[in-house]
């Protein structure tokens, strides 16, 4: 059986901050270098209808996005002032894999949690929810999916 060619390390998924809360534009973004890892909920608040025919149905609700991701202070990291300025307001975030961007939209930074860890590095947990709609696409391709 052949090995898998595909396989790629998630080091190259990475989170990137706006500069501003305006930034829209990739330059006007900055990777958060210290960045350890990062993961992604997404979840829908569907409605429950009940019908005679059918019994309970699920029709669509609201959909949410949050993305977690862990930091330590180990290096000096730009993206720190800018990570200080978003807290509890709409700010534009991406989620790159290497040069594509997979998720992109305006997040608010709902929580921060820092511990002093025994060797003097400060870790950080951050978590997004997104406030706005969130645009999706292929990390291969940096395409929306089902384009062709």
């Amino acid at each position: 059986m052949a090995a898998t060619e595909n396989l790629k390390l998630g080091k190259e998924v990475r989170v990137y901050i706006g500069k501003t809360a305006s930034a829209t534009s990739d330059i006007d973004f900055v990777k958060i270098v210290n960045e350890n890892e990062v993961t992604m909920s997404y979840s829908v608040d569907e409605q429950d209808v009940s019908t005679k025919e059918n019994g309970k149905v699920s029709l669509p609700g609201d959909e949410s996005y949050e993305f977690k991701f862990t930091l330590n202070l180990a290096l000096t990291d730009p993206s720190l002032q800018y990570l200080a300025a978003a807290k509890n307001k709409s700010w534009p975030y991406k989620v790159k894999s290497g040069a594509n961007d997979w998720y992109e939209g305006r997040f608010i930074l709902t929580g921060v949690e820092n511990k002093a860890g025994s060797q003097g590095v400060i870790e950080g947990s951050y978590t997004l929810k997104n406030s706005g709609p969130v645009t999706e696409n292929d990390p291969e391709t940096g395409e929306p999916y089902g384009a062709a």
